[in-house]
This record gives C-alpha cells, structure tokens and sequence, in this order.
C-alpha cells in the first residue's frame, strides 16, 4: 500500500492491486493528457492532467462504495472502473472528442478497445477483473451509479479540481457536505434532504464554470483549430484516427508541428497564443438554435469562404451542442419521497433554462480577416448586424 499527497482531497489511498493497474503504460500516459486541453492558455496554473483526475475520481468512489450494499469483489470493481474512467481520452482530452465521434465512432467511454490489448489488458486479467463489467460501469449501463451518473464521483472531482488549478473560485462547493448525505437506494446514490442545498451548489459551479472556462472563447477556439488541424491529417492519409488512442498530448504536438503547410501552421499559432479571432459570437437571441444545430460546420466554413474571397482553412465554424445536464435528474429523498433535483428546487430549475442562456455560436478567422468574414457569416446566418463587443472602460 502506499499514499499519495493530492491537494484536493488530501492522502489517497493505492493499495496494492490499485498500484498494480497505475503502473501499466496505458494509465500512465494520462499524465501527459491534460485535464482541460488548451485551458492554460486562460489560466496558466491550468497544467494538471488527467492521470490526477482519476485517482481523485477513485478516491470519492472509494468512500462512497464502502455505504452501499455490496460483497468486496462488486465494490473492487467499482473502484477499479473510477481509477480506469478516462483511459479512453485522445490527446487534450474533449478536445479530440469530435474527432473519435467523426471518424472511430466512439466516445472516451468507449474504454473497449484500451482496456482489451496490451498490458492493461493483462494485468485486470490478472487481478481477476471482467472488462465486460468495468466498461459497463464506466458508460453508465449497470444498476449502480457511483462512477457514471447524475451527480458522480467523476463530477464531484472535476469541478473542484478544475477550479482550484485555474484559480477560479466558481468550481468550489461544499463536497464533504454532498458526500456525507449520499445514501443508497439499492445500488442507486441518493441525495438526503440535508444535502440539497449542496447539490444546488455543485449545479451552481458547475454552470459558472463552463462558460468561465470549459466554453471560454480562448478555449474553443484553440480547440477548433486544434481539431481542425487534425482532421486535415487524418483526411490527407498523414494520420490515422486510431493511433489518437495510444498517442498523449506531447506526441500529437511534436507530430503536428514535424508536417508541411497547414498542420504546423495551426500548431504555430496555437504555440505562438496567435490564435483565430471571433468574427461573430452569438447566442440564442440571435440564431434559431435548432436550425443551426442541422449545419455542417464544414459546408458553412466552404461557403463563408467562398462569400469572403479566402480560403477555407483561414475560418472556423463552432457549433456547439446544446445538451441537458444530468445533474438535473439527480434523485433528492424529501419526505421519504424519491424526487428529481429539479423537481424539488426552484434554483435547479431556474439554472436549467439558464444554462441554454450561455450557449454561444462562433465564427472564428485571422484578425486580418474578420471584417470580410464577419460580413460573410451573418449573410450565411441570416443574421442581424451584430454590435461590435466593448470594453468595459468604453462604456463610461
């Protein structure tokens, strides 16, 4: 058994078999995976990694399994899909997740194909594990929801630590207090009474920091050119899609930066923080959001392109989807009834619709190109003039 000092949750407990799985080249690369892909390019301290994230994620695992209902063999499972439930992230973590969709048609739950090959494969063979059950656990098809669910040990790490490498207060919530009021109902975690108003903390952080920093501009925009940069590999036959699963982020920027023309010029300028400028950056107020969600964003990049006389590589259309939080079916125990978080809280149900408030579309370019291509993409868009963004000390 041995410790590791974590700052978010203090001594974390590996025990043998644990260290056994830590230890095999196929979680290490999570170290060089990072948690919030071009994060750091906002918030400096924005270096931490996948690798930490997960042993957070088992730890919280850890001290809920040991409540529910359970022989020792299930828990070990439990913990073991925690500590493996990002094993399947490509480099810079979501920001390859379009690209696994597009052309592996899968997800990074999609542990499968990681989890059957080398020497992971052999040692959870070893340890007695079935993948079977620990993919299951980790794409939230088994009864039990500690490791994938409404409100999950996944979850509850990420907003804290996400917020304390960025500096940025709004992730903080009072954990110990939501962890302390999980009970079980069977194999399923609920939420006691007392721990309501916790919940609706983590709800309140969680929409404060996606467009703080998971949906920063800064941040989608070096993603989409980070994507765009890659797709153009994978299309040009320079890369295959697959080899993304075994590649970290220190592999795929070497690689991007050794190719000709576009690859290293998008890796250049990401390097360089010479990022994509916003062209138009708008919300549902301005676009019918169900219409553009049906846009290919390559077809309208084609199409801008050609309305604004340059070519296509030099603009990025951002898209992004409008999805529900699950944390909003989290199950609350009130009266000894089983609700809904949203059921029972006004504040859950208020932040459900405000959520849909901070959603943002995005026409990026160079800064020599944004006037040409600002005008391009409002024709295309059907979209009124859009005024032009001031800064603070302007408005005074």
């Amino acid at each position: 058994m041995k410790f590791i000092q974590d700052p978010i949750h203090g001594q974390l407990k590996i025990e043998d078999w644990q260290i056994k799985i830590i230890d095999t080249p196929e979680f290490q690369r999570l170290r060089r995976i990072s948690q919030i892909g071009f994060a750091n390019l906002v918030y400096p301290g924005a270096n931490h990694t996948r690798f930490e994230h997960s042993l957070g994620t088992m730890h919280i695992a850890r001290t809920l399994v040991e409540r529910m209902d359970a022989d020792d063999d299930e828990k070990r499972e439990i913990i073991a899909s925690a500590l493996l439930h990002d094993i399947g992230h490509a480099p810079f973590s979501h920001c390859s997740e379009v690209i696994l969709s597009k052309y592996l048609r899968m997800a990074h739950e999609d542990v499968e194909r990681i989890l059957k090959r080398g020497e992971i494969r052999d040692v959870l063979n070893e340890l007695g594990f079935k993948i079977s059950r620990i993919v299951k656990y980790i794409k939230g098809q088994s009864e039990c929801n500690i490791v994938s669910g409404d409100i999950d040990a996944d979850r509850m790490d990420y907003l804290v630590r996400d917020s304390y490498y960025t500096g940025v207060a709004y992730g903080v919530f009072d954990i110990s207090r939501l962890l302390n009021k999980i009970t079980f109902e069977g194999k399923k975690m609920v939420i006691e009474a007392g721990g309501l108003k916790a919940a609706e903390s983590l709800l309140i952080s969680r929409y404060m920091m996606y467009p703080t920093v998971y949906f920063h501009h800064v941040c989608r925009i070096a993603r989409k050119m980070f994507e765009k940069a890659v797709e153009y590999c994978i299309e040009e036959g320079l890369l295959k899609a697959e080899d993304l699963l075994s590649m970290d982020d220190y592999d795929i920027v070497v690689f991007l930066r050794n190719q000709d023309g576009y690859p290293s010029e998008m890796m250049r300028l990401i390097d360089s923080r010479k990022l994509f400028k916003r062209a138009i950056y708008v919300g549902i107020d301005k676009v019918n959001v169900t219409e553009v969600q049906r846009i290919n964003p390559r077809r309208a990049e084609s199409e801008i392109a050609e309305m604004a006389g340059i070519d296509e590589g030099d603009i990025i259309v951002d898209i992004p989807p409008i999805e529900e939080a699950k944390e909003f079916r989290a199950i609350v125990q009130i009266d000894n009834e089983l609700k809904s978080l949203e059921e029972v809280s006004s504040l859950v149900r208020a932040l459900k619709q405000a959520e849909k408030d901070v959603w943002r579309m995005g026409v990026y370019t160079k800064k020599e190109f944004v006037e040409v291509v600002k005008k391009a993409a409002l024709r295309f868009f059907n979209i009124e003039k859009v005024p032009k963004q001031k800064k603070l000390d302007e408005l005074f």
